[in-house]
C-alpha cells in the first residue's frame, strides 16, 4: 500500500505558479489584440456631413505591405511603384479584380479586393484613389 497523500507544497507552488503566469500572459494578449484592432477605443462621432478623406498611406499598410514591402519595394508581390503610373481605371481593375493593364491577370495571391473589401468594407472609389496617389509618393 502507498503513502501517496497528495501533492507536496513544492507541486502544488509550481503548479499555481504556472496558472498564474498563463493567466497574466493570456490577459496581455487578449488586451493587445483589442488595441490592435481598435475595439474599446470608444466612439468616433464625426457629423453626418463631414467627408473625410481615406489615408492612402495607412490603406497601403493595412492591405499592401505585407506583400508588397512597407516602401513598395516588393516581397511576396511585386514592387509597387510601376503601379503609380497606370491610369485610375487601369489602377481599379488591377485592384478590385486581378487584371493589370494590357490584360495580364495578376497571380492568385494577389486578392480581389472586388471580393473581400479594403480592411473587410466594399472598397470606395475615394480609398482607391488615396491609395493609388499615395503609391506615387513612394521611393
Amino acid at each position: 500500500m502507498s503513502d501517496d497523500k497528495g501533492f507536496t507544497a513544492k507541486e502544488a507552488l509550481g503548479f499555481a505558479t504556472f496558472a498564474a503566469v498563463g493567466l497574466v500572459l493570456g490577459i496581455a494578449a487578449y488586451q493587445a489584440g483589442g488595441r490592435l484592432s481598435g475595439a474599446g477605443s470608444g466612439a468616433v462621432v464625426a457629423s453626418a456631413g463631414a467627408a473625410t478623406t481615406p489615408d492612402g498611406q495607412a490603406l497601403y499598410v493595412g492591405n499592401c505591405a505585407g506583400c508588397h514591402g512597407g516602401q513598395g519595394q516588393g516581397a511576396v508581390g511585386p514592387a509597387m511603384k510601376p503601379s503609380a503610373s497606370w491610369s485610375d481605371a487601369e489602377f481599379k481593375e488591377a485592384v478590385l479584380h486581378g487584371h493589370a493593364p494590357g490584360g495580364r491577370e495578376l497571380k492568385n495571391v494577389m486578392p480581389r479586393f472586388g471580393t473581400i473589401g479594403l480592411d473587410g468594407a466594399p472598397a470606395t472609389d475615394a480609398q482607391l484613389q488615396a491609395l493609388h496617389k499615395y503609391l506615387g509618393t513612394l521611393p
